[in-house]
């Protein structure tokens, strides 16, 4: 009978596996880079193959990993599933991690109508915008703003993510903007959580900003939005959350959301968890409050 690898060598694998980084596999799993290389050197040599294809910037699976990783998946989710069966039933609060400017735009309007809906789900609200990460953070689900579904979760898309340009009524008297191009020279409101996202969407839109042309940053979108509303400049946010401060008149729409669906807010999950159903019932609900 052949020899099982070592468990925590499998366990590592896993980890490194799912995000194709031995970097990103340290700070899952709390040890150094040089720790999970090892593992994985180890694992290589206890099976006779090696499980990856290393470049200079790089991490493939070979033939033999992709083979491996989807038996040790599966093997992992069974364990998990066993554990939570045995383990006893837990509290009956649900744990949910969101964006700041989702909470506050969005969510906390729309909570008093999840009580009524389902007044025994009980949610215990933080703020975060990293990557959802069930490892290491203490939430049971996380509501992020996605393209892709990362590897290894259960995902359920419910708001469209897509943004647009705002600013305020006065603003936009003030400074004359009648159209997409008059961006050019409009004060643009930046995020540090979104560094990149107004200069892909002027190029998107062939906009090509003057030189000496203002911006402003923020730490998060929330300011973002606050700043817009009062009158600092334009900021660059999903149409979703301003949708009420754009019917009230609060806030003009300077374009309307184009192309397709992407990216998506999602209520975002561990394939397996104790709090299965109560994740699903949130998740069905958020997406009849879309």
């Amino acid at each position: 009978m052949t020899r099982l690898p070592p468990l925590n060598a499998l366990r590592v694998f896993e980890v490194a596996a799912r995000h194709l980084s031995f970097t990103r596999a340290a700070a899952e799993l709390h040890v150094t880079h040089g720790a999970v290389s090892r593992q994985i050197t180890a694992l290589e040599e206890h099976l006779q193959a090696p499980l990856f294809k290393r470049g200079s910037r790089s991490l493939q699976l070979t033939t033999d990993g992709r083979r491996l990783e989807r038996a040790v998946s599966a093997a992992f989710d069974t364990l998990r599933t066993a554990a939570a069966q045995i383990t006893p039933q837990p509290d009956s609060v649900l744990r949910v991690s969101a964006p700041p400017t989702l909470s506050m735009w969005w969510l906390i309007p729309r909570m008093i109508a999840l009580h009524h809906a389902h007044p025994q789900l009980r949610i215990e609200l933080s703020t975060g915008t990293a990557p959802a990460d069930f490892e290491g953070d203490p939430y049971d689900a996380a509501i992020r703003r996605i393209a892709g579904v990362p590897k290894g979760l259960v995902a359920e898309r419910f708001l469209d993510g897509r943004s647009i340009p705002v600013c305020s009524p006065a603003y936009r008297r003030e400074q004359r903007l009648r159209s997409v191009s008059d961006l050019a020279r409009a004060t643009l409101v930046m995020t540090r959580s979104e560094p990149l996202a107004w200069d892909d969407w002027l190029r998107l839109h062939h906009v090509r900003r003057e030189p000496l042309a203002t911006v402003l940053e923020f730490e998060q979108l929330y300011f973002a939005v606050q700043a817009a509303l009062d009158s600092l400049g334009v900021a660059l946010v999903p149409a979703a959350l301003v949708a009420a401060e754009v019917s009230r008149g609060r806030l003009h729409a300077l374009s309307q959301p184009e192309g397709r669906m992407l990216p998506t807010y999602a209520l975002l999950s561990p394939r397996v968890s104790a709090k299965r159903e109560a994740i699903h019932t949130l998740g069905e609900w958020l997406k009849s409050a879309a």
